[in-house]
């Protein structure tokens, strides 16, 4: 983040990274992230806007629920680092309109090497009445290929062409394969470019994962 910017972001900011780092309870770091939310930088309605500032790569910093991934629950230094993409580099790597998460590290390295990578990609389109807000669609494929920019083609492991699909082979209740799709809302999002925070909540969908709440940093 360049220095002019830097200056004017809120001390707010500064807690919540804190308390992440110093590994606070989730409950001291829910509040942190309930004091940073009324700063959201981003206060336009512009759909291009919000695509801008999702552009890149972005490093996962803290999440709110164990459900959200099993390889996530491991120690270290068995627990792989995980990544969102969107924009270009998630379109090089999965395809046009599709968002992406990657796992990497780990037990992930462990098993194929540090360049390896497990990917779960999902089609996605911002909202009509809320560009904060991500509409998550099939196809959803779940890849084990390499770290972004790799030549090498991405392995196939499921592929689902529903919601229903997709939550019946992640062992999902009749209740959850028929709940709505999954939307995903960006409640604080910077556009600084590299070091920018986002802060963001699964708000419908499967019910396992509603209600999960995520800090990503933009690397």
């Amino acid at each position: 983040i360049d220095p002019t910017s830097a200056a004017s972001l809120p001390q707010e900011r500064d807690a919540l990274l804190l308390a992440i780092a110093s590994k606070s309870s989730d409950e001291a770091i829910a509040q942190a992230i309930q004091n940073l939310i009324p700063f959201n930088p981003i206060k336009s309605s512009s759909p291009s806007e919000y695509s801008s500032a999702l552009d890149g790569e972005w490093k996962l910093l803290w999440y709110n629920k164990s459900d959200f991934s099993p390889l996530l629950k491991l120690p270290s230094p068995l627990r792989p680092d995980s990544y969102q993409y969107f924009g270009k580099i998630a379109e090089r790597e999965v395809g046009e309109g599709r968002v992406a998460q990657g796992l990497v590290g780990g037990v992930v390295a462990l098993s194929g090497g540090s360049k390896k990578e497990l990917w779960l990609s999902s089609g996605a389109v911002a909202s009509k009445d809320d560009p904060s807000v991500l509409e998550i669609y099939p196809p959803f494929r779940f890849q084990l290929g390499e770290t972004p920019g790799s030549s090498s083609p991405k392995s196939t492991i499921v592929e689902s062409e529903s919601d229903a699909d997709f939550r019946a082979a992640n062992a999902r209740t009749v209740e959850a394969q028929q709940a709505p799709k999954n939307e995903y809302e960006q409640v604080y999002l910077e556009n600084y470019g590299s070091g920018s925070l986002r802060v963001s909540v699964i708000t419908k969908g499967d019910p396992v994962i509603v209600g999960d709440m995520f800090v990503h940093q933009k690397v």
